[in-house]
């Protein structure tokens, strides 16, 4: 299955916002998800909320 990426979600939804969204140490505007270079205001049909 293909993931579908968007650069821009809607708030509350992004990357960000992501168990799956781990950023990167020198600029946590971009991280990684499943191996994948992403943006953390990005999002995809896989989004799932981080735990408190």
């Amino acid at each position: 299955m293909e993931i579908i990426y968007q650069k821009q979600a809607e708030k509350g939804k992004q990357c960000q916002d992501c168990q799956s969204f781990a950023p990167k140490a020198d600029n946590a505007a971009a991280g990684t998800c499943f191996g994948k270079d992403v943006v953390a205001e990005g999002g995809c049909m896989f989004f799932k909320k981080k735990e408190a």
